[in-house]
């Protein structure tokens, strides 16, 4: 009776653990998402030392994620991701806007495929 007690405390803990990375990884792609979106309406309206600071902002937010994420995500999303990041400040700081903007997009959709692979959907499952 005690095995079966026991596969039930580890079956509890593994879905609170699963529940947990889902949305822990949903906020940070939010908040990330968010803070692009913002250096996108800077970059636009050519405000370029207002966008570099953001972006700044956003690299060490996502420094801070990164460690979270790490536990479940494969590193190589994790990091394709901190290099776009690095990329688009340093266009940001050279003042080529429209690459720092293609950039800032590529982030965009390397967040959302992030959070569109770690999401429990039945495509990801089976």
């Amino acid at each position: 009776m005690n095995r079966i007690w026991a596969a039930i405390a580890i079956l509890v803990i593994l879905f609170a653990a699963c529940v947990w990375e889902v949305n822990k990884t949903n906020d940070i792609t939010v908040d990330m998402t968010t803070t692009l979106t913002e250096i996108q309406d800077a970059i636009g309206s050519n405000d370029t030392e207002k966008a570099a600071d953001l972006c700044k902002s956003a690299i060490d937010s996502w420094k801070k994620y990164h460690y979270t994420l790490s536990f479940f995500v494969p590193h190589e999303r994790l990091e394709e991701i901190s290099e776009t990041l690095s990329t688009m400040y340093s266009f940001l700081q050279s003042g080529t806007e429209d690459e720092a903007r293609a950039e800032c997009n590529r982030a965009i959709d390397q967040l959302r495929t992030l959070r569109d692979t770690e999401m429990p959907f039945w495509n990801n499952i089976f």
